[in-house]
């Protein structure tokens, strides 16, 4: 039993009250003090030779904490306090209970528990999260946030025709809306017995509306007209497509040289609308319609 005892002992005088980091961070500076005192004393034991040895020991010191500490993180550092508190319990003639208790109190077990219990969590179905587990939740989550969605802001209008020539630059100063259906599959329901069948017939031709402001001098205005007196003039004949035809291209959703949806095709003026009113101060708007010229020519 001496044995043991001389063991429990030096144990007991490391874990420090459950402090077992500083205790062997004294017992490390204890034992440079001792070797410091020797190399004292072998070098005659002089005042100088004590200043020396002192500030070695100072800096051994400091520098075998340092060492301690940086190799050793702060949840390691608290697990090895709180397993050390508990051999002292035990040492000192505690129960395995009381053990228990220190180690429960310190945190550490918690924190494992927490951690275990999250990763099994992670992969359980749950109802919070609408019948799927959280790391299928988590994924949908990411794919959500991660997808780029379009804007309907980000957009470039090229228009161009054997009449005006590229006129894109105006339009894209002072376009504001674009409204038009690229695809409008026309069709009837005839009656079969009880039932009803579809019967599709027609791709009706695209219908788009420009909205955008002018200028003083009118430019929008005077390019829409004309186009319109090359489709019908005032003598009452008829133009030519080649002769009126405008070229519409739409880039939708991209920014700088990533290019993304792009509509195109050929169309006609229709009518243009203008609204002027003195009631408030504001600027200029108008609504340009054109038309698809026929459905299967591409431009």
């Amino acid at each position: 039993m001496s044995l043991y005892n001389n063991v429990a002992d030096g144990l007991k005088g490391l874990t420090g009250g459950g402090n077992f980091l500083a205790g062997l961070d004294s017992s490390i500076r204890g034992g440079i003090g001792s070797a410091a005192s020797r190399a004292a004393d072998a070098a005659g034991g002089g005042p100088l030779a004590r200043n020396i040895a002192q500030r070695a020991q100072i800096m051994a010191g400091d520098a075998a904490s340092s060492a301690m500490s940086s190799y050793i993180p702060a949840e390691m550092k608290r697990a090895i306090n709180a397993g050390a508190g508990s051999v002292g319990i035990l040492l000192d003639g505690g129960s395995l209970e009381e053990a228990a208790v220190n180690i429960l109190e310190s945190g550490v077990a918690d924190k494992a528990l927490g951690k275990l219990g999250r990763r099994s969590s992670m992969h359980t179905k749950s109802q919070l999260y609408g019948g799927i587990t959280a790391a299928e939740a988590k994924r949908i989550h990411s794919e959500a946030v991660n997808t780029k969605r379009a804007k309907k802001n980000l957009f470039l209008l090229k228009v161009s025709s054997a009449l005006q020539g590229d006129f894109s630059q105006e339009f894209n100063l002072f376009c504001t809306d674009i409204e038009h259906a690229p695809v409008i599959i026309a069709g009837d329901r005839a009656q079969v017995g009880a039932s009803v069948v579809d019967l599709p017939n027609a791709n009706e031709a695209d219908e788009m509306r420009i909205t955008t402001l002018d200028d003083r001098n009118g430019t929008m205005k005077k390019w829409f007209e004309r186009h319109g007196a090359a489709v019908v003039a005032r003598d009452g004949t008829v133009g030519v497509p080649a002769g009126y035809a405008i070229t519409i291209t739409i880039e939708h959703a991209f920014v700088g040289d990533t290019k993304g949806f792009k509509s195109k095709g050929l169309f006609r003026a229709v009518t243009y609308e203008s609204s002027l009113s003195r009631r408030e101060d504001s600027l200029e708007e108008i609504i340009m319609s054109f038309t698809q010229l026929d459905t299967f020519m591409r431009p």
